[in-house]
């Protein structure tokens, strides 16, 4: 009897052993399960890194990747379309699942749209919309509404409506008469199209406008844009020069402070960068149009993330473009003069200044989440801060190298512009007296 008890305890004990081991192995799997998720991986192909506007966009996307899980890759195209094909077939190839493009040449962005969607990625525009190209989101600032805010302000100033503050240069009187000068981008940038037409539409709907003259200027070109100022100053002295963007303004005010008239002629330009916002505080221009860069990064991402993970995005309207609608969302734009210049400084003073665009000033390729790496892939950190050193001193060199150019024109007339760095090449065409240089374009418009 007290044999079998014992064989029956024996018994019990190993099954209660068995049942014991075997459960807390079934416990274990689920320990296991939340290793990691895979993180979102989007590519953003920007038309050049130089551009304020990008630094902050980049600034902004880069925080929230921190926080979500998100893997961004960035490009920077440095206003080569070749270069951008390039960069675009190497997000194809690391497989990202949406791409926020911004074109340098929105007339060839239509190859590379076709391009992202053969992968079976989806593709946001960003500020640039390439034409007839079926888009799966874009995001832009309001540009027809920052053309008219242009002309809004110059046609307030011309009628004496403005509101004067201490230390101001402006001391206007109502005009009876006035001219415009309108410098604008490419001639097949639409963003620079929109706002210059929107400002010179509602120029002209003013009885007091004499004279609107819009130039265009391929590849947005600074030098060529303090060409037509030179040559508008030795013509008719225009009341306001409008800029569809920042680069263009700023080489407008060059000239005009050279022929100290700074003072004189008025200086309305939209992007809101920060060499621009230190000539509005310090009186040598007159107002901004701020395209919300904090705002276009914010969209712009949201868009990327909710087609990668839902194939759908919250879209306010959409836009034809060409054969197709493209859902978008258009960010409101504002108006900032001297006594709002604030707004634009407490921006460049939260870290999006321009020092910040320098420090990798060669670097093609950079993953947000705390990696970086170089334009070519493998290169080890020696390398890329070999890369690192001998562009900032390339950049240096440009700063302290300057070319003088000076143009006389057939009938007498001299002009000299003061260009940064070396001439390569200058190229002269008939009709309308316009000259193209093709050194160192970059195209207008846009989130600059």
């Amino acid at each position: 009897m007290g044999c079998r008890f014992f064989k029956l305890t024996t018994v019990l004990l190993l099954v209660f052993l068995t049942t014991l081991i075997t459960g807390c192995q079934g416990k274990k799997e689920p320990q296991q399960k939340p290793d990691s998720q895979e993180k979102i991986k989007i590519g953003v192909s920007l038309a050049s890194m130089e551009f304020d506007g990008n630094v902050m966009i980049k600034k902004v996307m880069d925080e929230r990747a921190k926080k979500e899980k998100v893997k961004i890759t960035w490009l920077d195209a440095k206003m080569e379309p070749s270069q951008q094909e390039k960069d675009i077939d190497t997000l194809i190839q690391q497989k990202v699942q949406a791409i926020i493009l911004q074109t340098v040449d929105p007339l060839e962005g239509g190859k590379l749209v076709e391009k992202i969607t053969q992968a079976n990625i989806k593709v946001i525009g960003l500020e640039t919309l390439p034409f007839n190209a079926p888009m799966d989101g874009y995001v832009a600032a309001d540009h027809t509404r920052a053309g008219e805010l242009m002309a809004q302000f110059v046609l307030h100033q011309m009628n004496g409506q403005t509101e004067q503050t201490q230390g101001s240069q402006q001391q206007p009187s109502a005009k009876s008469s006035f001219k415009v000068l309108v410098l604008k981008g490419d001639p097949s940038d639409p963003v620079s199209e929109l706002i210059a037409t929107a400002a010179n539409s509602t120029l002209k709907q003013n009885k007091n406008t004499e004279k609107v003259q819009v130039a265009e200027h391929p590849q947005g070109n600074p030098l060529m844009a303090q060409m037509t100022v030179q040559k508008a100053l030795q013509e008719s002295t225009p009341d306001a020069i409008l800029a569809t963007d920042d680069r263009l303004a700023d080489a407008a005010i060059k000239v005009l402070q050279k022929g100290f008239l700074d003072s004189k002629v008025l200086t309305v330009a939209v992007g809101g960068d920060q060499k621009i916002t230190q000539a509005l505080s310090g009186g040598e221009h007159d107002a901004e149009i701020d395209i919300m860069p904090e705002q276009l990064a914010g969209f712009a991402l949201d868009a990327a993330l909710d087609l990668a993970q839902k194939d759908t995005w919250n879209y306010d309207t959409k836009i034809k473009n060409g054969n197709f609608d493209i859902p978008s969302k258009i960010i409101p734009v504002r108006l900032i003069t001297r006594e709002q210049v604030h707004l634009l400084e407490a921006r460049w003073d939260k870290g999006g200044k321009q020092e910040d665009k320098k420090k990798k000033p060669d670097q093609q390729k950079e993953q947000s989440d705390s990696e970086e790496q170089s334009s070519g892939g493998g290169e080890n950190s020696g390398q890329e801060q070999g890369g690192q050193g001998g562009e900032q001193g390339q950049e240096q060199g440009k700063q302290e190298k300057k070319t003088k150019l000076k143009i006389v024109t057939q009938d007498g007339k001299t002009m000299e512009v003061e260009v940064p760095g070396e001439i390569q090449k200058i190229e002269q065409q008939d009709g309308g007296g316009s000259q193209s240089q093709q050194e160192g374009g970059q195209g207008g418009g846009g989130s600059q």
